[in-house]
């Protein structure tokens, strides 16, 4: 298994380069990789008509919706119901017509005061008037029979609502940051109307796409049928995501993923086996010991659902604690050789400094694009 310094590539693994790309940033997503990764890969590969493409943490939906713009089928599960609902609008066809007619309709609604009930957390991050207007445009939204177009709108509101907030996220803290903020009926406007836009922009090919709720350590697909993964699995003792999007999923009636189904999760006092993993996770804490659990887990039904000869990609990093660094980049791909895979190269991506809450530097993590195959 070699390793080999990439760090030209860093920007694949983030977000940033799907900020102003079309349908890929509805949703923003600190932790997801790029569009252009997706494609990088699927030129690599050679993939294309009839070829399937896994993502079993599929986030916000960047490897589909990259595999639709190539005209490649794709399947993207996940546990989190933000991610999901995100996921299913973006990937969507939709008839613009149709679209435009409803987003003028919604905008000329004459305004009528509703009751406002909302959690605490919610209250304190929006002015009053904007509460208000958030509340009568769900309820017009909830109205629409089209299911589509429905969850359309109502994803719309979401984000025009979250730049009518005082909202700032610092990980998985909410803090309030009063600021100056536009009318909602005005943001609402200028969002889905560039969204309308973006379903005419967006250029994809006839492909199927999947898009379940599903535990990546039970996937729902036969053995062998799959040509790739896409993916990036959540990282060791990051967790923000879980609690960064509470104010979204109250907005949409969505509830938080369960938490059996997270990865490196327990319940207290359940009785664990760390057999399969043991020298790998020898004299480490608990969470670390349960998310090398899980993943092991994960990349056993990686390996019964591939095809021989598929390739995996895998965007990850090591971890930071308070005692310094947690190798994870290394360990996974051997826990891959372990599962059967071939661990071909780890291209390191990104380097960043492992510091302790006072602020001490503690090491050097590495983020890493895993090469497999099968």
């Amino acid at each position: 298994m070699k390793i080999v310094e990439k760090l030209r590539l860093g920007r694949l693994a983030t977000f940033i380069l799907n900020k102003r790309l079309p349908v890929h940033n509805w949703f923003y997503f600190k932790e997801a990789f790029s569009r252009d990764l997706v494609l990088l890969l699927a030129e690599t590969w050679g993939l294309g008509e009839g070829d399937l493409v896994l993502d079993p943490f599929v986030g916000c939906g960047t490897t589909p919706l990259a595999c639709k713009q190539l005209g490649v089928d794709s399947i993207g599960y996940d546990i989190h119901p933000i991610m999901l609902f995100a996921s299913r609008v973006k990937l969507r066809d939709y008839n613009a017509e149709e679209l435009g007619e409803a987003v003028r309709g919604l905008i000329k609604s004459k305004f009528e005061r509703p009751e406002v009930e909302v959690p605490s957390f919610v209250a304190r991050v929006f002015r009053e008037p904007v509460l208000e207007d958030i509340a009568f445009f769900k309820r017009k939204i909830l109205e629409v029979e089209d299911e589509g177009i429905r969850e359309f709108l109502l994803l719309g509101l979401m984000n025009a609502a979250m730049r009518c907030s005082w909202a700032h996220k610092d990980g998985a803290a909410i803090r309030v940051v009063k600021k100056p903020v536009p009318p909602l009926r005005k943001a609402l406007k200028r969002q889905l109307l560039r969204m309308c836009g973006d379903v005419e922009r967006f250029e994809g090919e006839a492909s199927r796409v999947t898009i379940e709720h599903c535990d990546a350590r039970k996937l729902k697909l036969a053995d062998e049928s799959v040509d790739a993964v896409v993916t990036s699995p959540p990282y060791l003792n990051k967790r923000e995501y879980i609690h960064a999007y509470r104010i979204e999923q109250q907005l949409l009636d969505l509830g938080a993923p369960a938490q059996e189904q997270l990865i490196g999760v327990r319940e207290e006092g359940a009785v664990e086996d760390f057999s399969e993993v043991g020298e790998f996770v020898e004299g480490k804490p608990l969470e670390t010991k349960l998310y090398f659990n899980d993943m092991f887990a994960a990349l056993q039904e990686l390996y019964r659902v591939c095809k021989p000869g598929a390739k995996v990609a895998l965007v990850t990093s090591d971890a930071c604690s308070r005692e310094g660094v947690v190798e994870v980049c290394v360990p996974l791909s051997e826990l891959a050789e372990r599962a059967g895979f071939k661990a071909k190269r780890i291209l390191v991506v990104n380097r960043r400094f492992c510091t302790t809450p006072a602020r001490k530097k503690v090491g050097v993590t590495r983020e890493g694009l895993l090469l497999w195959e099968k």
